[in-house]
């Protein structure tokens, strides 16, 4: 028992001040438990003074077999003050141990209980052995100054945060700006457009209003010397006046006639068709394929990442010509090719990234446009064709040959395999939409809609009066479309499909023309197709309904043959791969790139 006067605090070594304990030093471990023991031993890496006991039985558990033991003639004569119990957390698992012991095996503290169950084997050591020197650590420093790292680092995100959110706001209001200016320019613009009918409707109303008071007065002019004449020959037969009757008759006769002939032309002009208001098709076109103003989307900003816009869905006019700045040439070929490129897959993940499919190579490569080379390539087993971004660091691949489909990522500027998921098919062209693929295939010719785990929802294939040979496909930003570029005997045409499968529209130009490439979509909704003909007109631009706008390039670009094509809305920058030849083993080697204007 304690003896009131006599003891300390517990978690201090107990010094005897009465004559009946005549022992100054006492048993740490004892004293925890409420007993005084004469101390007689000492365990230095403990810092404690030991009884008889526990001195005897101190190094028998595996985690105290190295520690330093002082006999009774060795043992410190003064009390020692150990660390206080309160700088120890209880155990989870063992709610009266506390954790007092560090695992560097597993790197972990435990409590006694634990390393007697679980970490047998483990080197563990005793914490307040290991935190003398603690202070003056390598690893405390260290960690500490990494703290503020992330202090600093997170008040930064902070403020990142804050800025994104008033930068939001912000852009909201310019997104609701646009769209209530968009609706009043769309309201000019028919104020303008009805003024036009209006005054047309007047017109022709005013001008057949001045024609039918002209008839009105002729007619009443008719009537008039017609009833005079009655007058006249009845004035003659009262009078009896025969000769001058006979004249009278005979003139009469012969105006009766005229005036006949001048009434029944009058009654014909009285009989004109009326004129009616004939809504434009156009327009009424207009109405029901677009349900809003606009889209909202989400696009890369060299000073946001995310930036939402507004984008006008309407069918560009078929007159309003499309021009194309050549800006130069890039020469995908790396140092580790063992062939000429061939270029059958580009796209744009950022502004500055374009991802391409080398397919003789059997090589995806990724190309930074800003440091003008290819900064990673992943060698495949088998020749990729199309590619198609899911995010701005992860996108897919068609192998054909494989009959598959690759997930790859761009981390740390390196191309990366995700995963292969198999589809059984000759697949080809490949576009992301909504969480769906959409791969085109041949042999037979047909389209598959996947999920993105790779499950097949949709085919559309049935006989080759939907798709032949398509060699590639994407779908338009509102989502509501599929395109097929179509190649193969007899076909050559572009189909815009429903995602039921039904052909809504078809483009097939007059003369014919090569086989139908690389197709993607262009900022103003319209369409770029790639030819692959003998001719120097082998880039053709089609409304989202196939039908044919106008397109110029600013220089002669002579005999040269497109396969595969990608846009960049940021930069208005249109990426075209291409051979100088036509020939069915030609290279596509590299990528002309033109400035939209």
């Amino acid at each position: 028992m304690e003896v009131s006067g006599k003891r300390q605090n517990k978690l201090t070594h107990s010094i005897s001040h009465g004559s009946a304990e005549d022992f100054v030093l006492f048993c740490i471990p004892c004293d925890r438990d409420g007993e005084r023991v004469p101390a007689k031993g000492f365990c230095t890496t403990c810092n404690e003074h030991l009884c008889k006991t526990c001195y005897k039985h101190h190094r028998k558990p595996a985690p105290l077999r190295n520690h330093v033991l002082l006999d009774e003639n060795s043992m410190p004569t003064t009390p020692t003050v150990p660390l206080s119990q309160d700088n120890f957390e209880s155990c989870d698992d063992h709610q009266d141990e506390k954790q007092k012991y560090y695992c560097r095996d597993h790197d972990t503290v435990v409590c006694s209980v634990c390393v007697t169950l679980d970490h047998r084997t483990c080197k563990v050591e005793y914490i307040p052995k290991l935190s003398k020197h603690i202070l003056d650590s390598e690893e405390l420093n260290e960690l500490m100054a990494e703290m503020k790292s992330l202090e600093e680092v997170c008040e930064l995100g902070i403020k990142r945060a804050k800025d994104e959110i008033k930068a939001i706001s912000e852009n909201h209001d310019k997104i609701i700006k646009a769209i209530h200016q968009f609706r009043k320019e769309i309201n000019t613009r028919l104020d303008d457009m009805e003024k036009i009918v209006v005054k047309d409707a007047e017109r022709i109303s005013n001008k057949k209003q001045m024609i039918l008071k002209s008839l009105s007065t002729d007619i009443e002019d008719i009537k008039d010397e017609t009833v005079k004449k009655q007058v006249c020959l009845d004035n003659l037969i009262q009078k009896n006046c025969l000769d001058k009757l006979y004249v009278e008759m005979k003139v009469a006769k012969k105006r009766l006639l005229e005036m006949k002939m001048k009434a029944k032309q009058h009654s014909r002009k009285n009989k004109d068709e009326t004129v009616s208001f004939v809504k434009h098709q156009a327009i009424i076109d207009v109405l029901e394929k677009n349900k809003q103003l606009g889209e909202i989307v989400s696009v890369k900003s060299s000073d946001r990442e995310n930036v939402a816009i507004m984008k006008a869905t309407s069918i560009p006019p078929d007159d309003q010509t499309l021009n194309l700045e050549v800006v130069e040439d890039i020469n995908i070929k790396s140092a580790s090719d063992k062939t000429n490129c061939d270029i059958t897959g580009i796209e744009v993940i950022q502004p500055d990234k374009i991802v391409v499919c080398d397919y003789k190579n059997r090589k995806v490569k990724y190309y930074d446009t800003e440091q003008k080379k290819t900064v990673s390539e992943m060698k495949l087993n088998n020749s990729p064709h199309d590619v198609a971004a899911i995010t701005d660091d992860r996108f897919v691949v068609t192998v054909p040959d494989d009959r598959s489909v690759h997930f790859m990522s761009l981390k740390k500027q390196h191309i990366v395999s995700d995963r292969k998921v198999n589809i059984n098919e000759d697949c080809r062209g490949i576009a992301y939409s909504n969480d769906k693929l959409v791969v085109s295939c041949i042999y037979p010719g047909k389209v598959l809609v996947l999920d993105l785990q790779g499950k097949i929802l949709q085919s559309f294939s049935g006989d080759n009066s939907l798709v032949y040979c398509p060699l590639y496909v994407t779908v338009n930003t509102a989502g509501t479309s599929i395109y097929v570029s179509d190649s193969g005997h007899s076909v050559n045409a572009v189909k815009q499909l429903d995602w039921q499968g039904n052909v809504i529209n078809t483009y097939q130009p007059a003369e014919g023309g090569g086989n139908r490439r690389g197709i993607c979509e262009l900022d103003d909704g319209t369409f770029l197709v790639c030819l692959n003909q003998n001719s120097d007109e082998n880039l053709r631009r089609i409304s989202d309904s196939c039908q044919s706008c106008k397109i110029t390039i600013n220089e002669k670009l002579g005999r040269w043959y497109p396969e595969a094509t990608a846009y960049c809305v940021n930069t208005r920058k249109l990426y075209v791969s291409y051979s100088e030849t036509n020939e069915l083993l030609a290279s596509c080697s590299c990528i002309k790139v033109f400035k939209l204007e």
